[in-house]
C-alpha cells in the first residue's frame, strides 16, 4: 500500500481519485490548495503526489518546485488542461515523472500511477545513498553516477558478494563503505584489507589471524580480518594481487566461510559479507591463467564499474565544490576551475582532492587560482586513459600514501614492481625458469629464490 497525496480544488477530481485510489488498495490524503498540500506532504511523507496547476494561491508548478527542492525523490504526477503541451514540458523539466491532462480517463491514469509508484523505493534508496556518499567525496550528477548510486542501492541490503571494478583513485573503498553503511549490516563492523600492499607471507595472518607461537614474533594469539568483520563486512582492496596459493585459501573460505588460524586446527564459522575491488581486469587475468576463474566467480556475484572523472567531467565543478567545502577554502577562481575542467585527471577524485587541497595551502586564505595548481595539473593534457608514466607515478603514490606510516617505503616500492615482473616473465615463457632468467639477466638459482620469495 502506498500513500497518495491528491491536490485540487475541484471535488468532483478529488472524490474520482479518492474512491479509485482506494480501491487500488493505497491511502489517500487531499488538498484544496498547494499551501495545504506542501503542508500535508512535509508531515505524511507521501509516496505520491497528484497535483493540479491551476490552483488557487501558489500554482502547481510552484508546489512541485517547492516539493522536489525538500524531497528530490518525491514522485510528482502533475495534471494539466486538455492540450497544455508547454505547461507539461515544464512540469517535467521541474521533475514532474508524468502528466495527466483533462478531461482525465482513470483507466488510463491507473498505468501512469502504477508506473511512478513502481521504482518510488528504489528512489528514496538512491537519494539516502546519495546524502551518505557526498560526506564522504561520491557526489555526482551525471548519467554515469547516477546509474552507479542506482545499482548500489540495489545491493546494499542483499548478501552477495560485489566486486567493484574501476581505476586507482576512483573512490572504490567508498563506495564500499557506503553499501556496508546502507545494508543491514550497517551496526557490524567494517574492515578493509588491500592485499596488494601486504607480503603473502604476512597477508594470510591478516586474513585470517594466528595462534601464539605460529611463527617467529606471534607472541600471542591474533584475530584476522575476517573473524574481526564478523556481523558486518570485510573489504578485499586490490583482490587482483593475490597469489596463486592465496587464491585457493580465499576460495576455500568463500565456500564453506570456516577459517583456520596460522598453526591452529579449529575450524572457526564466519559470518561475513565480502566486497572485493580491483584496478585490474580480472577477465583477462583469468584468461592468462593468472586468477582463478572460480574464484573470480565467487567474488564477481554483482560486478560494479566505477567510472573515471574523464569519464563524468561534468561532475568536476561538482567535486571541486566539494572538497573546497570540506576543507574550508575560500573558493576557485573561474581560471582555474577552466584547467581543472580540462585536466584528464589519471589520479582520478584522489588527484584531484589532492590539488585542491594544495592551492588551498598556497592559497593562503585566497581563491584558488592557477599559480596554486600543480604542475602536473597545469600541463595540457587530453581525456583519455592515462598514460604510462602517469600509470606508474599513480601506483607509486598509491603506495607511498599507504605505507608512509611503516616505512620502507624503497623495498615496497621495489617488492611491487618485482613481484609483477616475475609474473609476467613467468606467464611469457609458459613457467620455463631457465628461459625467465635469461630473459630477466639474473641467476637461476636467484630467479628460484625470489619464486618461493613472493610465492609464484
Amino acid at each position: 500500500m502506498a500513500t497518495v497525496l491528491v491536490i485540487d480544488d475541484e471535488q468532483s477530481i478529488v472524490w474520482a481519485f479518492e474512491k479509485f485510489l482506494a480501491t487500488l488498495g493505497h491511502r489517500v490524503l487531499t488538498a484544496p490548495t498547494a499551501e495545504q498540500g506542501l503542508a500535508l506532504a512535509a508531515t505524511e511523507k507521501p509516496d505520491l503526489v497528484i497535483c493540479d496547476v491551476k490552483l488557487p494561491g501558489m500554482d502547481g508548478l510552484a508546489a512541485l518546485e517547492e516539493l522536489k527542492k525538500r524531497d528530490p525523490a518525491a514522485r510528482v504526477i502533475v495534471i494539466t488542461a486538455h492540450g497544455s503541451f508547454d505547461t507539461a514540458m515544464r512540469a517535467t523539466k521541474l521533475g514532474a515523472v508524468e502528466y495527466l491532462s483533462k478531461p482525465i480517463d482513470l483507466m488510463k491514469a491507473r498505468a501512469t500511477i502504477e508506473n511512478a509508484l513502481k521504482n518510488v523505493a528504489a528512489s528514496r534508496e538512491v537519494e539516502k545513498l546519495r546524502g551518505a556518499t557526498a560526506m564522504s567525496g561520491l557526489v555526482g550528477k551525471t548519467p554515469a553516477m547516477q546509474d552507479l548510486f542506482r545499482r548500489i542501492a540495489a545491493v546494499c541490503d542483499s548478501e552477495a558478494s560485489v566486486l567493484l571494478v574501476g581505476e586507482s583513485g576512483t573512490g572504490k573503498e567508498l563506495l564500499a563503505r557506503a553499501i556496508h553503511a546502507n545494508g543491514r549490516r550497517a551496526a557490524g563492523p567494517f574492515e578493509p584489507i588491500n592485499c596488494g600492499s601486504i607480503p603473502e607471507t604476512l597477508l594470510e595472518s591478516e586474513l585470517y589471524g594466528h595462534e601464539k607461537g605460529a611463527f617467529t614474533g606471534a607472541i600471542r594469539k591474533k584475530p584476522g580480518k575476517f573473524e574481526m568483520a564478523a556481523g558486518g563486512t570485510a573489504f578485499l582492496d586490490e583482490i587482483g594481487e593475490l597469489s596463486p596459493v592465496m587464491q585457493v585459501k580465499l576460495l576455500r573460505f568463500l565456500e564453506d566461510r570456516l577459517l583456520t588460524r596460522v598453526g591452529g586446527t579449529e575450524s572457526i564459522p564466519i559470518d561475513v559479507r565480502i566486497v572485493s575491488a580491483t584496478n585490474q581486469d580480472l577477465e583477462r587475468r583469468v584468461a592468462e591463467g593468472r586468477f582463478r576463474e572460480d574464484l573470480f566467480f565467487r567474488l564477481n556475484v554483482v560486478t560494479i564499474t566505477v567510472p573515471p572523472v574523464r569519464d563524468r567531467r561534468d561532475d568536476i565543478p561538482l567535486l571541486v565544490a566539494h572538497f573546497v567545502e570540506r576543507i574550508g577554502a575560500r573558493g576557485v577562481s573561474d581560471a582555474a576551475l577552466a584547467i581543472l575542467k580540462q585536466h584528464a585527471w589519471p589520479g582520478n577524485v584522489r588527484e584531484l582532492k589532492n590539488a585542491i587541497e594544495r592551492g588551498a595551502v598556497l592559497a593562503r586564505g585566497k581563491p584558488i587560482g592557477p599559480e596554486h595548481l600543480p604542475e602536473s595539473v597545469l600541463r595540457p593534457r587530453p581525456f583519455g586513459k592515462p598514460d604510462g608514466d602517469a600509470r606508474i607515478a599513480e601506483i607509486i603514490d598509491e603506495i607511498v600514501t599507504n605505507d608512509a606510516a611503516k616505512g620502507g617505503l624503497y623495498h615496497s616500492v621495489e617488492a611491487r614492481w618485482e613481484k609483477a615482473l616475475l609474473q609476467r616473465v613467468l606467464h611469457q615463457t609458459g613457467g620455463n625458469q631457465v628461459k625467465a632468467s635469461e630473459l630477466l639477466g639474473i641467476n637461476r638459482m636467484t630467479l628460484r629464490k625470489k619464486i618461493e620469495e613472493y610465492g609464484l
